[in-house]
């Protein structure tokens, strides 16, 4: 969303007002309503309190600028059906409902067709309902609203029973609030066939045509809507009352700030500014001023390229000064409490924690390896089979000329595909951060008979699954274990096995330092962090990959080094000028219900074209960017990428090779657990060139793209590729899933690409319905 200059203290009182507007109004609707069930005056609801209900809901209406704007974290997904259908029902359904009495329900003394009904009947069905809606609009929004007043001043104020209530009660308050609302809308269907409808206070004398078909389609929308929102609102409710256990604060872990707590957002602005101040104290400022941090970020992080796009000298600056400021004031937490900074702990924890141990696999080396992608098609479903030799070569040209990868990334694959010695591992050497990570090249490397040092959780299933893989090929795998080894086989060897690399850190950097050069010996080394966690947990645990990797240069030699990172498809590049012009090509040929669409979406921040200024290098070249950043996946995360890219072009200054290639859009388990992700996958094929990937077609494919950096002396992975700004290296190899390429930034299609998605999977249920209605008003008219 748009970002939102206005500072914190006048946001603060904008929606502390804003809130207490609304539960002020429902409160006072609800006294109401109490007044008229309590009196039985229930037809006279509507004629005295119309207005006020009118009024209060439309206000609502702000709700969803609110969302749209970044005030508030709600996705403008969920917050946009909600409020449409309120507002619909209040100006376009009570009004024709308590205008126009009548009920079609068959009771004792009541007539069941229009011309013969009576006030009594409506009394004691219709108007009910309507009060039965209002009622469980007022019992929730009365809660909502409560919570909200409290939770904008600090989440610390909110009691814990309203917490509870608040994510509780909707459990019974939805599905009643959606039963009266479907059964008003039914209950109007009738006076929509007679011309009745509502008159806005008579500036409306005369019905749309087809409005009982339209109030069908209205009614059909609840079909993809209401799940979508009740579900929505119990995985929120999980995750509110019912949160993980945190664990001991210990290993690597956010600075205190001045007020005493580990604030990501305080810790994030000073890193951002630390970088930006190698370049220029005013962007730095800026930096530290911002309010909004959380949606804000995002521009920050465009303008650190910005910087960084100057000249190599800034580049590099900027990387270090940031590397530097986390080392500084990062701290770590041993396991018996003892606090340090980063760079303290690296220097003087060195103490002897772990033993080692080498598993060989079983299998015999085979007479040819060769790389192998297992290709079905995540949008069409199509199985393409396990593609190897010429039809994976086919395949490759195919994503090229449609620009889902680069053309030199479509080089190196082939590279690898054509020369059958690349694939052959048996004397390259590999250490893992993150073996068994759902993006990590491990499968594709034990297949190829590499030789793996292991680093995963200490956790017995974890190295099951390591050991049992690497016995089931001819691969070697070694790996750190709690004490010397003793014979121990099976589930023994699985418990003494693994460490964790945030709290471990000094200790993993020490036995590397022995154990690299005893098992390669003067051979280079690959050191590859694939290390995952969501939030805060990111930035710590790639910052103890950061310093393992820093470890292994700085003890192994730069230039017996290599480096690995994947690259995100959401993030902000530099990128060739080819790449640049195809994002206005491929807006240009866009289909044409794409660009109806953007004139109005573009307004609201959506559809936004895919490139950004063109940079004026300070030897007056051009350079360019596009912008792939989703503000959602917050700054915790753009800080971890930054890490890995700082310490990608510094380590590769220093003479080692890097290889941080970026890998496509990929439906992990992590990723589609998230049904919100989930539906935003399944409609983004319909921007050019974009496809999400299976994570089994990623891995293969990132893997051909490392083996191609580690086995290519020539490749731009390598420090002798020159390149006209160090930041460039990012769109070197990149098989980016069309994101670079693609018509609009990625942050901009995803609600859209989530409603094509579900009208898609529910359109024959729509269409069905649309069929009904229409055979409906069909017969009536006949």
């Amino acid at each position: 969303p748009p970002t939102v200059t206005m500072g914190s203290p006048l946001r603060l009182a904008y929606l502390t007002l804003y809130n207490s507007a609304g539960l002020a109004g429902w409160a006072h609707i609800l006294s109401n309503l109490i007044a008229i069930i309590v009196s039985g005056r229930y037809t006279s609801l509507w004629k005295e309190h119309g207005t006020t209900v009118k009024i209060v809901q439309s206000l609502a209406v702000l709700e969803i600028l609110h969302a749209l704007l970044g005030l508030v974290r709600s996705p403008v997904s969920r917050t946009f059906p909600q409020v449409f259908s309120r507002v619909y029902l209040v100006w376009m359904i009570f009004d024709s409902l308590y205008v126009h009495p009548y009920t079609p329900f068959s009771l004792s003394g009541c007539a069941t067709s229009l011309d013969e009904a009576s006030a009594i009947c409506t009394e004691e069905m219709s108007y009910q309902l309507g009060c039965m809606t209002l009622m469980a609009w007022c019992y929730a929004e009365i809660i909502r609203y409560s919570y909200y007043i409290l939770y904008t001043f600090d989440p610390k104020y909110v009691p814990a029973a309203l917490n509870w209530i608040r994510y509780s009660a909707f459990i019974i308050l939805y599905p009643v609030g959606v039963s009266g609302e479907l059964l008003c809308c039914f209950l109007t269907l009738p006076l929509l066939r007679k011309g009745l409808c509502a008159t806005f206070q008579g500036l409306v004398t005369t019905c749309p045509e087809n409005g009982e078909f339209w109030l069908y389609v209205y009614m059909a929308m609840y079909i993809p809507a209401f799940p979508f929102l009740y579900f929505g609102m119990l995985a929120e409710r999980k995750k509110r009352l019912f949160p993980k256990r945190q664990p001991k604060l210990q290993g690597v872990v956010f600075p205190k700030t001045k007020s005493g707590d580990r604030s990501t957002t305080n810790t994030g602005k000073e890193i951002f500014a630390a970088a930006a101040g190698a370049s220029s104290q005013e962007e730095a400022t800026k930096v530290l001023k911002e309010k909004n941090w959380r949606f804000g970020y995002s521009k920050h992080v465009i303008n650190h390229l910005v910087m960084s796009a100057k000249s190599e000298a800034a580049a590099l600056a900027m990387a270090k000064a940031g590397l530097d400021y986390m080392y500084s004031t990062f701290d770590f937490i041993t396991e018996d409490g003892k606090e340090m900074k980063m760079k303290e702990a690296l220097e003087t924890v060195t103490d002897k924690k772990y033993f080692t141990h080498t598993i060989k696999g079983e299998k015999p080396k085979p007479s040819k390896f060769e790389i192998s992608v297992p290709y079905t098609c995540y949008h069409t479903k199509k199985n393409h089979g396990n593609l190897k030799g010429r039809e994976l070569i086919e395949q490759v040209d195919k994503w090229v000329e449609r620009g889902t990868i680069e053309p030199d990334c479509g080089d190196a694959i082939k590279k690898v595909v054509l020369r059958p010695e690349y694939c052959d591992l048996t004397n390259e050497y590999f250490v893992l951060l993150g073996t068994t990570s759902a993006m990590g090249p491990f499968l594709v490397l034990k297949e190829l008979g590499a030789n793996i040092i292991a680093i995963d959780l200490d956790r017995p299933g974890i190295w099951k699954k390591i050991i049992e893989t690497v016995k089931d090929s001819c691969a070697t795998v070694t790996f750190p274990i709690k004490q010397k080894y003793n014979g121990e086989e099976g589930e023994d060897l699985y418990k003494l096995a693994g460490c964790n690399l945030m709290n471990d850190v000094p200790y993993i950097c020490t036995w590397l330092k022995e154990q690299v050069p005893k098992t390669c010996g003067s051979k280079p080394v690959t050191v590859g962090g694939y290390a995952y966690l969501d939030g805060e947990l990111h930035v710590r645990v790639n910052l103890a990959c950061d310093a393992i990797m820093a470890s292994v240069v700085k003890n192994y030699g730069a230039r017996n080094v290599r480096l690995a990172n994947l690259g995100t498809p959401t993030d902000v590049y530099l990128v060739t000028k080819d790449v640049y012009d195809a994002c206005a090509t491929n807006l240009k040929e866009a289909p044409i219900w794409q660009k109806i669409l953007k004139l109005f979406m573009n307004p609201l921040g959506r559809l936004i074209p895919n490139n950004l200024p063109i940079i004026k290098a300070a030897d007056g070249s051009d350079l360019y960017m596009v912008d792939g950043l989703v503000a959602e996946q917050g700054p915790n995360y753009a800080i971890s990428k930054r890490l890995q890219q700082w310490r990608a072009i510094v380590s590769r200054a220093e003479g080692a090779t890097v290889s941080m290639n970026i890998a496509p859009a990929t439906a992990t388990q992590s990723v589609v657990w998230n049904k919100t992700f989930a539906m935003v996958y399944g409609g983004l094929h319909v921007w050019k060139p974009m496809e999400v990937f299976y994570q089994e077609v990623s891995n293969a494919v990132m893997g051909a793209l490392l083996i191609h950096d580690v086995m290519d002396a020539t490749g731009p992975a390598t420090p002798g590729f020159k390149l006209q700004n160090p930041m460039l290296l990012f769109i070197q190899n990149a098989f980016h899933g069309g994101s670079m390429r693609c018509v609009f930034t990625t942050k901009s299609v995803g609600e859209v690409s989530a409603i094509i998605y579900l009208l898609n999977k529910y359109l024959f249920l729509v269409l069905l319905t649309l069929f009904g209605a229409g055979a409906g008003v069909a017969i009536r008219l006949m």
